[in-house]
């Protein structure tokens, strides 16, 4: 995609971005989409292998719960820092490195491994694995406009859904047949399958203002021809001078994306520390039920994430704002998973216990979809990388801080059963809360114009000149 006054300005021998091919999107799309189901099954063999884990080393719930947290101690950190690093390197070599390191943290497990080896190899997984999301969302944005990037970024999401539905019943057999550290062996070999396919097929995206460090930069520029595009908006973008972190951070779609967030990540890590060993010893499935039992959340996930880029692109096409169609949607879903969620520890009927089970850790995960989209929105072409980045850092700070409080309060209750009832108690009423600040907070229309970022946000109707979602973002909160 060219930018409107790039030819004029920019020296003969300088080359405008060409447009991307749609299938070859796609097909980089595919790959990310494996890249992220390996990304969630190296987080969840940790779950499914509990059982064994805590009795070779003999765990209290707190101790395991540390265990799973381990995951999580430098994960914010590298998501942050690996996110500037996006903003200067191509995504293909960030990705390729990250995936990498994924694949030689399993290997030390198979060797005599003690409490505090496993405990490195996953703060070492866990630092590779914190830029895992956002970079993927960075590079599949570099082959998709804005107004064509809610599916991409839905199916991106869906790799966490796809990779335990798949890899926890696999894992669970591997486990049983030869033991939980094979089941660490088997996810080495297919990252390493992945790094070489992405070295090969793996390429960079052109789309306008997306890759501004390797292609020429438009120079200063009156407001976009095609008001609403992403290319015209790249244009503009490029030429404007950056935007404070502090105004993007402090902004109200930010900080209602976080909350929503935070509060689903919380249950997204519950359910892959603790509802394994949940669902064995809470309710008394055996290992080979459980781990077919767990793949509901994960299904429905998959389920979610799908429909929601589907209905809210539909949405947009129709004019909806991206306040409603992206931060009142995703809001209400947060809030429903918090309802499901205080729930389902107390209902003594089997079927509907595992139907509200299923939708307390499933419903919400799309929210992480719709904030990394609209934080999209409220930032500039060449801040993108890094402001997704410390959204997710900050957002999965929840998975530190969940696995760990979650076996203190089991430990501390006395009683596992209770305990469970205790902690999801605590993590619907953060869902409840989350999902209701997103739906009053969340604005990107009004948020990307107070910014100074013109063009950016709104449906199809505000991209054709349309007003529609500017006047909803003016209301007075809740209206």
């Amino acid at each position: 995609m060219e930018f409107p006054s790039v030819r004029s300005a920019v020296t003969a021998d300088a080359r405008t971005p060409e447009s991307p091919s749609p299938v070859r999107a796609w097909v980089i799309t595919i790959l990310l989409l494996v890249f992220m189901l390996i990304n969630f099954a190296d987080k969840a063999v940790l779950g499914l292998a509990a059982k064994p884990i805590t009795h070779d080393f003999g765990l209290s719930a707190s101790e395991y719960g540390l265990l799973s947290s381990a995951f999580y101690f430098l994960f914010s950190i590298s998501a942050i820092v690996v996110g500037f690093v996006s903003n200067r390197v191509r995504a293909k070599w960030v990705l390729l490195v990250m995936a990498v390191i994924w694949a030689l943290a399993q290997l030390p497990v198979l060797g005599v491994a003690s409490f505090g080896v496993l405990m490195a190899c996953r703060v070492v997984l866990g630092a590779a694995e914190g830029p895992a999301n956002p970079v993927a969302m960075h590079a599949a944005s570099k082959w998709f406009p804005n107004e064509k990037r809610s599916l991409p970024s839905a199916v991106l999401n869906m790799g966490s859904a796809i990779g335990v539905t798949l890899g926890a019943p696999l894992l669970t057999a591997i486990i049983v047949a030869y033991g939980w550290r094979w089941a660490f062996f088997s996810l080495f070999a297919v990252g390493m399958a992945w790094v070489l396919v992405w070295a090969v097929a793996g390429k960079e995206g052109t789309v306008a203002g997306t890759a501004s460090v390797h292609a020429p930069q438009a120079p200063p520029t009156e407001t976009p021809e095609a008001a609403g595009t992403l290319e015209a908006a790249g244009a503009a973008g490029a030429a404007k001078p950056r935007v404070a972190y502090r105004r993007i951070l402090l902004s109200g779609t930010w900080l209602g994306g976080f909350f929503a967030g935070f509060a689903a990540y919380w249950a997204l890590a519950l359910l892959t520390a603790w509802i394994p060993d949940y669902l064995e010893t809470g309710l008394g499935y055996s290992v080979s039920a459980t781990g077919t039992l767990v793949i509901l959340p994960w299904a429905a996930l998959a389920v979610f994430n799908l429909s929601q880029g589907a209905v809210t692109e539909w949405l947009m096409r129709r004019g909806v704002s991206s306040r409603r169609a992206r931060g009142v949607l995703g809001g209400v879903a947060v809030l429903v998973s918090g309802v499901a969620m205080v729930l389902f520890p107390i209902v003594g009927d089997r079927p509907l216990q595992l139907a509200l089970l299923t939708i307390a850790f499933s419903l919400g995960g799309i929210f992480f979809a719709i904030a990394l989209t609209v934080n999209a929105e409220i930032s500039p072409t060449r801040q993108r990388g890094a402001v997704l980045s410390i959204s997710i850092g900050l957002i999965t700070t929840a998975g530190l801080l969940a696995p760990y409080l979650t076996g203190q309060v089991i430990d501390a209750v006395g009683s596992a059963t209770r305990g469970y009832t205790v902690a999801f108690a605590i993590a619907g009423a953060l869902s409840i809360a989350g999902g209701l600040l997103a739906v009053i907070l969340v604005r990107p229309e009004r948020d990307a114009r107070r910014l100074g970022l013109p063009g950016r946000g709104g449906g199809a109707g505000a991209a054709a000149g349309g007003h529609r979602g500017m006047r909803d973002d003016t209301r007075p909160p809740g209206s």
